[in-house]
């Protein structure tokens, strides 16, 4: 797609804000108000399913506009006019993600090995995901996502008052730069050896869990260590015992996630864990 949005709009929903009212189990007893402080509807009126419960506190950032405004950010930015678009509506219109990849706005680590610049954002009207822009990169080789602050800007809008979806160009035009600053950095994860105990620390990182055992030692996701060391073993033997190939491990990770019942929920949990990570300089020591 050369810049274009599909032609049917699955986000273009109408939605509006019901008061509720308690129901009391003795028969013919009056029902109760709730108050607008406390709690209010949003109901997909097409539908008539009701997709969060809010306070009045909660301001709606409509599906449409929020895509709008993004494809508004992308044009004022003027940045390319090669890019493909895609949107996607979750759980019965509850959630939205979209993401813009751009075809010819490319970095090349290291030979045939390319990266794309992409705008991922979401929206939510259950309260789970707040409006966000992010501008990151994701590998071709596998379509591993690339998520590290280092080439990331993320704009953030809780759904309250002070809310705002107008103001994304200015950091997409930063997220670019950005960008195209990345690639001498990640060409130096090539020269960083990583160990198998450092990449055990790091795998071990990620997937500990809040419980310990009877002896007070920290519990581990066993399944997703292995997975993790699974990927660690091919992308060293494809790629080297180097930061490149960890990289490539834990993007893989995050980003490979359609045997879960929820997948952009836990692709999106995951890339916020390695946001995390990566804010150290030297993640790798984890």
């Amino acid at each position: 797609m050369d810049g274009t949005l599909p032609i049917i709009k699955d986000w273009n929903f109408p939605v509006e804000t019901y008061d509720l009212w308690a129901s009391p189990t003795v028969t013919g007893a009056n029902e109760i108000e709730v108050p607008q402080s406390m709690a209010r509807a949003l109901v997909r009126t097409d539908t008539n399913q009701v997709l969060g419960v809010h306070t009045d506190k909660y301001k709606v950032l409509q599906h449409d506009d929020v895509v709008n405004s993004v494809m508004d950010s992308i044009t004022s930015a003027n940045l390319s006019s090669d890019y493909t678009v895609d949107v996607q509506v979750l759980d019965d219109g509850r959630k939205l993600k979209g993401q813009i990849l751009f075809n010819d706005i490319t970095i090349q680590p290291q030979k045939d090995d390319y990266i794309k610049f992409r705008i991922p954002f979401y929206n939510s009207y259950d309260g789970s995901w707040s409006f966000s822009v992010t501008c990151d990169g994701i590998r071709l080789w596998c379509l591993n996502g690339c998520t590290t602050p280092d080439t990331i800007t993320k704009s953030v809008s809780k759904h309250t008052a002070s809310a705002s979806i107008s103001s994304s160009t200015a950091k997409i035009k930063k997220g670019f730069e950005l960008f195209l600053q990345s690639e001498d950095m990640y060409r130096s994860y090539k020269e960083i050896n990583i160990s198998g105990t450092l990449a055990g620390n790091v795998f071990r990182k990620l997937t500990k869990l809040p419980t310990v055992d009877i002896y007070n030692r920290n519990k581990f996701n066993e399944k997703q260590l292995t997975n993790l060391r699974s990927q660690w073993k091919y992308e060293k033997d494809e790629l080297g015992s180097n930061a490149w190939a960890l990289y490539n491990t834990l993007t893989h990770w995050a980003t490979h996630t359609s045997d879960y019942k929820q997948p952009a929920t836990t692709t999106r949990n995951r890339e916020n864990q390695l946001a995390n990570l990566f804010r150290n300089p030297e993640w790798y020591y984890a």
